[in-house]
Formats: structure tokens, C-alpha cells, sequence
């Protein structure tokens, strides 16, 4: 539950960064296009939204089911197992599912990750496409409902008994063993290329958006944070050069490492509290996401679970399947005030980008304060 409501933080010096080029867009596009059912998810118009906000246009980008799976996060956890494993094998990058799968039968790979739910979940179901097996570490306290996703990919789950944090260096730990591979969406130390591939496979989801806009130019994009890798996606998608798209990223405000880090002027690890948005409860950012996110974001904002709660509540009215993870977005946005908005550069022309990032799933329903 809130303690206390954090006014938005601002980065002044945000429209000095540019986003370096990236050259692996098609590639990930190719890749994901060879797995099975892959298709666009749903770019929903929340007209009633914008009349409340004042704006032009409130896109909402659906990833409520990505390849029947609740959550976008089968989009970087694909793409950063195909780099590693194409590495290890000296596959080449044309590759597709197919030719990965039958390159593994004589391996004897076994995949590793933690998780706070939908990566672990998206790294089982990589593991299950390939046949081959997967470990997950898990914090302590995770909803039994999520686990039991997990184990219905065919991944065996660990339950730590401390944090993500804990879990991630656990997870890295086990990697060590004979055959392990450790696929983690966080970058800490000298793991540095898995992280980064991962983040450039969240590139498709930019890529969808920008096509399924068709023409129109996004003027902001709200990001849920966590680790900081699919902001960072969002942020390097939307700040190449020649954009003036701002980037609004969201944390819990229990569970809020970017904000600590940004006014500390430093990356900062922090103590997290119990969250229903458990995807973005995590005490670090990771090392690849700091440099960006803390250049290239205009703002910083907080959301209350039960601000994310209403949020999904909403959305469901609205006929979109969304987890308080996906409702943050918007949270984010109805806590805007006009100050607020003036200061973001938002006016009645604007066209607002909430990616909703997991769909609905069980959790303890919070109070309202």
C-alpha cells in the first residue's frame, strides 16, 4: 500500500540524448516471424480517455495474449535465447525457430532465469519450443497461481528465500553447471550481451506500434519500468535521432530503483515492499537501462497499487484483459495534473502511447487508502 505520493521527477537535459542506431530491427522482426502464431498485438483507441485527458488521441498497445501468452515478454525472452545459443553454436542470424531447435538436439543445453512471473514464464515456453529443459528461480512470496503457470510450461521453479535480486544471483549461480545458460532481462557485472539482446528483442513491439500508427507521430509513451530493459527498449525505439517523442517511465512507488537512482544522480539498489504490480518490484536497474533511461527519459512517475488496481478495472470495462502491471500506464497518465501536462509539452494535438504490459491475473485485491 502507498505511503506517500511522489510528485513527478523531471530530467531538463532529456532532448540532449539521441538514441544510438540500432541495426537489428529486421532481424528480430524475421526471427519472431518463424515462431509459431506470431502476429501483431492490438493497437486499442481509448477515445474516452483522451476526452478526460484532453488530447488528441490514447492508443493503447494490447499485450495482454503474445503468442497466447499474458505478457510482451516472450518477445525479448525469444530473441535473447535464439542470440545465445546462436553464439555458442556459430549459428548465423538468419536463422529461424526450426533451425535453432534442431541445432540444440545434440546439446546438452539447459535454460536458467529469475523471475518476478512473466519472463520466467516466457523463457519455460522458449525452453518448450526447443525441448529443452528450464530452471526458474523465483522470490519468495510469489502468488502460487503464478508459479503454477510457470510449472504448466514445463520449467521446474526454485523459490528463493529472499528477493529478485536474490533470485537473480541464484539463478546465475545454478547457470554454472554443465550446460547451463543463464537468460536474464536484468544486466548486472561483466553479464552484459544476453541482457541487451533481450532488450533488442522488445524492438518488435516498437516496431508494430509505429506501422499500426499509420503515419501518425506519437508524442509521448508511457513505460513501466522494473529492471529498466523494456523502458529502455521504448526509450532507444522512440528517441532515435530525428524524434521528439517524450518517454514517461512508471514505477510502484513501494518499488521505485529508477526514481532513488535519478535523484541520487547514480544507480542506486534499493528495499522494496510488497507490491500487486509484482513485474516491476525490483530493487536494482540494470546496467544497460541506467545509461539510457537516465538521459533519455523526461520523466519519472509513481503509481499506488491500488491506482494500478482502478487502472485495470478500467481497462477491463473497456474490454482489454489487463494485470495491474498493464494498468500502470494508465494510472500514470490520470495522475498527470494540468502543471503537469504543460510541463510534458501536452496539449489537445497530442497522441498518447500506453503500452499495457501483461493481461489479467489473479492478485490480493488492495484497499483503498
Amino acid at each position: 500500500m502507498s505511503i506517500v505520493l511522489r510528485p513527478v521527477y523531471y530530467n531538463d537535459d532529456w532532448q540532449r540524448w539521441t538514441a544510438p542506431q540500432s541495426h537489428s530491427l529486421e532481424e528480430v522482426r524475421h526471427f519472431h516471424r518463424s515462431l509459431p502464431n506470431y502476429k501483431p498485438t492490438g493497437l486499442v483507441k481509448l477515445d474516452d480517455l483522451a476526452q478526460e485527458i484532453g488530447v488528441r488521441a490514447i492508443y493503447l498497445k494490447d499485450e495482454g495474449s503474445r503468442f497466447d501468452l499474458p505478457s510482451f515478454k516472450i518477445l525479448g525472452a525469444s530473441w535473447g535465447t535464439f542470440r545465445a545459443i546462436a553464439f555458442q553454436l556459430d549459428l548465423p542470424l538468419a536463422s529461424e525457430l526450426k533451425d535453432l531447435k534442431l541445432a540444440v538436439k545434440e546439446t546438452q543445453i539447459t535454460l536458467h532465469a529469475a523471475t518476478d512471473g512473466n519472463h520466467g514464464r516466457a523463457v519455460a515456453r522458449m525452453g518448450r519450443w526447443l525441448n529443452v529443459p528450464v530452471k526458474i528461480r523465483v522470490p519468495s512470496g510469489m502468488h502460487a497461481s503464478t508459479i503454477k503457470l510457470i510449472e504448466s510450461e514445463g520449467a521446474k521453479v526454485i523459490v528463493s528465500n529472499g528477493s529478485y535480486d536474490d533470485a537473480v544471483l541464484e539463478a546465475q549461480a545454478a547457470s554454472h553447471e554443465h550446460g547451463g545458460l543463464l537468460i536474464q532481462d536484468f544486466a548486472f557485472g561483466d553479464y552484459q550481451d544476453i541482457p541487451q539482446w533481450i532488450v533488442d528483442g522488445y524492438s518488435t513491439m516498437m516496431s508494430e506500434i509505429e506501422e499500426q500508427l499509420d503515419g501518425q507521430h506519437a508524442t509521448h509513451v508511457f513505460a513501466p519500468v522494473g529492471v529498466g530493459s523494456f523502458a529502455q527498449a521504448v526509450t532507444s525505439f522512440f528517441r532515435r535521432q530525428g524524434s521528439s517523442t517524450t518517454v514517461i517511465g512508471v514505477e510502484p512507488d513501494v518499488a521505485a530503483c529508477l526514481r532513488e537512482s535519478l535523484e541520487c544522480g547514480r544507480s542506486t539498489a534499493i528495499k522494496t515492499s510488497p507490491t500487486i504490480m509484482a513485474g516491476l518490484e525490483c530493487g536494482t536497474v540494470s546496467t544497460t537501462a541506467w545509461p539510457v533511461l537516465s538521459q533519455g527519459l523526461q520523466a519519472s512517475m509513481t503509481v499506488s497499487d491500488y491506482e494500478a488496481h482502478q487502472a485495470s478495472g478500467y481497462l477491463g470495462m473497456q474490454g482489454i484483459s489487463a494485470g495491474p502491471c498493464g494498468g500502470s500506464t494508465v494510472a500514470a497518465l490520470r495522475r498527470l495534473s494540468l502543471e503537469d501536462k504543460k510541463r510534458l509539452g501536452m496539449t489537445a494535438e497530442s497522441i498518447i502511447i500506453l503500452p499495457c504490459t501483461e493481461g489479467a491475473r489473479e492478485y490480493d485485491v488492495p484497499q483503498e487508502p
